[in-house]
C-alpha cells in the first residue's frame, strides 16, 4: 500500500506560498528597500510560525523571481535592481466576491472604450463575425445557460474591431477567467430565465451600436452591461 502524505507534507506548498506571497507583499510595500537583509531564516520562522523548510521554499520562489538575493554567510538581501513586476490577474490572496468586483471594474474601464472604438472603425466582415458571435452566445443564454467561452468571444470579437492590437493581446491575456459565472449558482426558475433575457437583450444593444457605426451608443450599452453584471454578482 502507497504510503500517505504526512500532514506537514501536504499543508507545505499551500504554507510556502503563502509566506511568499506575504513576504512579496513586504518587499513591495517597501518595509524592506533594494540591498537590504531580510531578517534571519530564524527570526522569519518565529514570525510567520512555519518550519525552516518552509521559509526556504517562500525564499527561493522569490529568488527565482529576481526579488531576493542569498548571500552565501551573510543572510537573503532584496535585491538592487526589482524587476519590473509583471501584471498578474486572479490574485490568489483576494476572495471570489473581491475578484469578480475588480475585474469587472477592469473591464468596465477596458471595454466600455472598446466598444465605442469597435462602432467607429469596424469593418463589414467584423461586424459579421461579432454577429455570429452574438448569435452563439444569445442561443446558450435563451436556454438559460452561460458559457464562459462563448461569451468571452463576442467580446474580444468587439476588441478585434477596434483595429488596436494592444487591446485584443490584453483581452486574450485575460482570458475567460474575466467572465464570471457565480450568477449560475441561480436555482433553474423565474430569476435564472429573467437574469439571461436581460443577457440577450444586453448583448443585442452593443451589437445594435456597433452594426449603426455609433460610438457613444455602444460605449452607453457596454457600461450597461458590465455594470449590470456587477451588481447582480456582488449578491449572490
Amino acid at each position: 500500500m502507497q504510503d500517505q502524505p504526512s500532514p506537514t507534507t501536504s499543508k507545505r506548498p499551500r504554507l510556502s506560498v503563502d509566506v511568499a506571497n506575504r513576504l512579496r507583499k513586504m518587499i513591495d510595500d517597501r518595509q524592506w528597500v533594494a540591498g537590504q537583509q531580510l531578517p534571519t531564516e530564524l527570526k522569519l520562522i518565529d514570525m510567520f510560525g512555519v518550519s525552516r523548510t518552509v521559509i526556504r521554499e517562500a525564499i527561493s520562489a522569490l529568488g527565482a523571481e529576481g526579488l531576493v538575493q542569498p548571500q552565501h554567510g551573510r543572510g537573503v538581501f532584496v535585491a538592487e535592481h526589482l524587476p519590473t513586476r509583471p501584471f498578474r490577474f486572479g490574485d490568489t490572496s483576494i476572495d471570489e466576491t473581491t475578484h469578480i468586483r475588480q475585474s469587472m471594474e477592469l473591464r468596465l474601464g477596458i471595454e466600455t472604450e472598446a466598444a465605442a472604438l469597435a462602432a467607429a472603425r469596424r469593418t463589414d466582415a467584423e461586424l459579421a463575425e461579432i454577429k455570429r458571435a452574438l448569435d452563439a452566445i444569445n442561443q446558450l443564454n435563451a436556454e438559460s445557460v452561460g458559457g464562459a467561452a462563448e461569451d468571452f468571444h463576442f467580446h474580444v470579437k468587439i476588441a478585434e474591431a477596434t483595429h488596436n492590437s494592444y487591446l485584443v493581446d490584453f483581452m486574450n491575456f485575460l482570458g475567460t477567467p474575466i467572465i464570471p459565472r457565480v450568477v449560475l449558482r441561480l436555482d433553474f426558475g423565474a430569476e435564472r430565465d429573467a437574469f439571461f433575457e436581460e443577457l440577450i437583450e444586453h448583448h443585442n444593444a452593443i451589437y445594435d451600436a456597433i452594426e449603426a457605426q455609433d460610438p457613444e451608443a455602444a460605449a452607453t450599452a457596454m457600461r450597461v452591461h458590465l455594470s449590470r453584471g456587477l451588481v447582480v454578482n456582488r449578491a449572490v
